[in-house]
């Protein structure tokens, strides 16, 4: 068997869930259908050695459901040596497209017609969505990164949604924005875990400034190496504080500083101001993987507790306001814990955003610099009587397109008694918003309930529960025959009973209350 097909079907039989016991050319041509996938994903000038890297990624797509899917094991793709000066025949696009085109139910438009180096892109059979991001939606400019040699290979693990991208912003006063597009305010002070994985850790130190809070310090560290970025408000980095020299380059302006990772689009930048920092993650799957905190939940998106609960984002950055505090402690940072340059010795975490002399306020106003002298705040909760935070600000809220940056700067206009110089912010007018895929997250589901064995649920972005016809939304579907109930007998072991039958399946019975449907978003809901 040629050796392509061969490592076509390494990776991909496990995938569909097929055994793979011998290699044959019947088992290769239903490898041949990820080809345009392949071409989906780099276009129709795809090279052969385009298609080949596309193949080899699949292996980490194998990881990914090994995550989605805990309850089953999928068989790991044997190795293949794919740098073998054996001779398989297969050397070109041409020679994909000839041994593809002699299988049955293959009706390219490659095999109609002579097959070209760079052919046309085909239709795909599977409308499932692509492991690779989504094209940014950043309503204006994204940060771009910098080209430059690589020092060496990003630090990679098992992980979900391994070549995805997603993005991240915490800026003043402070607004969160997680990994699936979530977005909340704390105006608090606390010491908080935005990002942790056992691969990097990013901490954060929030303070009050009266009518607002903003982030005073900033520590990355890389947990595989023991390297580490950190920075405080108001003090310029110093050698000492940066020792990152594996898989990333940290480059420095007047008023910003980039960890860029190697080999990966993804980055940290960090803008200073006079009033505080503001946090920008681009991250990428082989880094940020299985990663929770502040930033949400990279697996399963959302924003969750450290016990996995979810914390409710309802009501945007105003209704969480006075909700947010139980998460900032639940992701607080301890003293002995930190990363930070100045750690918290007390572990205080409060949700006032008055600073001020104790005991009668949790932090003094010289926690954080203060551009303004005492402020008053009226009975609507705004402030008068303060300078703007930018000088020769030229940019209002409505120039910012995105609405959920729009509003987060009106907010901020408001609560500053109508300074308009927060439009000035590169955070706003250099926004980072990686638009998310909601297919590319793992949906936990009914405990009531169990995938079927082939777990094309999760696949396809869905979560099995009970009762899904009244659960679904305009927006999303019930899908039958891939999720089970489990039944609890007398003697407490629990079993899969009956397959529901929803209404989104032509020629299928309704479902009854009882039944466990796979709920997946109308976007994902092809199988497999």
């Amino acid at each position: 068997m040629k050796l392509f097909i061969s490592i076509l079907l390494a990776v991909l039989l496990p995938v569909s869930s097929l055994v793979v016991e011998e290699v044959n050319d019947d088992e290769g041509c239903k490898t041949c259908f990820i080809v345009p996938d392949c071409k989906k994903k780099y276009g129709a000038e795809i090279t052969f050695e385009e298609l080949q890297k596309c193949v080899f990624e699949q292996d980490h797509n194998l990881q990914r459901q090994k995550i989605m899917a805990a309850s089953t094991k999928l068989p790991h793709a044997p190795e293949v040596d794919a740098t073998s000066d054996h001779d398989d025949g297969i050397n070109s696009l041409e020679d994909v497209y000839e041994f593809c085109c002699n299988c049955t139910d293959i009706d390219w438009i490659e095999c109609k017609d002579e097959p070209s180096a760079s052919p046309s892109p085909s239709a795909s059979p599977s409308d499932v969505p692509s492991a690779s991001p989504s094209a940014s939606l950043s309503p204006t400019l994204t940060p771009t990164v910098t080209a430059r040699p690589s020092t060496s290979d990003a630090p990679t693990s098992a992980c979900t949604c391994c070549d995805c991208i997603h993005t991240c912003t915490i800026q003043p006063d402070p607004h969160y924005r997680g990994w699936d597009n979530s977005f909340y305010d704390f105006q608090g002070g606390c010491d908080q875990y935005a990002i942790k994985n056992d691969i990097i850790e990013v901490q954060i130190a929030t303070r009050p400034r009266t009518y607002y809070s903003t982030i005073t310090q900033i520590s990355v560290l890389m947990k595989q190496t023991g390297e580490f970025f950190k920075i405080k408000l108001g003090q310029q980095l110093q050698a000492a504080d940066n020792t990152i020299a594996t898989g990333a380059t940290v480059t420095s302006s007047s008023n910003s500083h980039t960890i860029d990772f190697d080999n990966v689009n993804s980055f940290i930048k960090i803008f200073e101001y006079s009033h505080g920092f503001s946090l920008q993650v681009q991250g990428h799957g082989s880094i940020f993987s299985n990663s929770e905190g502040m930033c949400g939940s990279w697996n399963y998106g959302g924003i969750r507790f450290s016990d996995g609960t979810s914390y409710s984002t309802v009501g945007g950055y105003t209704g969480t306001a006075a909700t947010s505090f139980v998460l900032a402690q639940d992701w607080q940072v301890l003293n002995s814990n930190s990363g930070l340059l100045v750690a918290n010795p007390n572990d205080v975490c409060d949700p006032s955003s008055t600073c001020g002399p104790n005991p009668a306020n949790a932090f003094t106003c010289t926690d954080v610099r203060r551009l303004e002298d005492f402020v008053e705040v009226n009975s609507e909760g705004s402030v008068k009587g303060r300078d703007p935070i930018m000088s020769d600000c030229q940019y209002k809220c409505d120039d910012i397109e995105e609405s959920a940056f729009r509003e987060a700067c009106e907010l901020d206009v408001f609560k500053s008694g109508g300074d308009p110089s927060w439009a000035c912010q590169d955070s706003y007018r250099q926004p980072l918003l990686e638009e998310a895929n909601q297919c590319d997250f793992v949906k936990l589901g009914d405990p009531k309930c169990a995938m079927n064995d082939d777990n094309k649920c999760a696949l396809i972005g869905g979560e099995c529960v009970v009762d899904c016809e009244n659960q679904k939304t305009d927006d999303s579907t019930c899908l039958a025959g891939l999720c089970s109930s489990i039944k609890v007998p007398k003697n407490g072991k629990a079993s899969k009973a009956s397959k529901g039958q929803g209404t989104s399946v032509p020629g299928l019975k309704e479902a009854t209350k009882n039944d466990c449907m796979c709920l997946v978003p109308v976007v994902c809901s092809s199988l497999p």
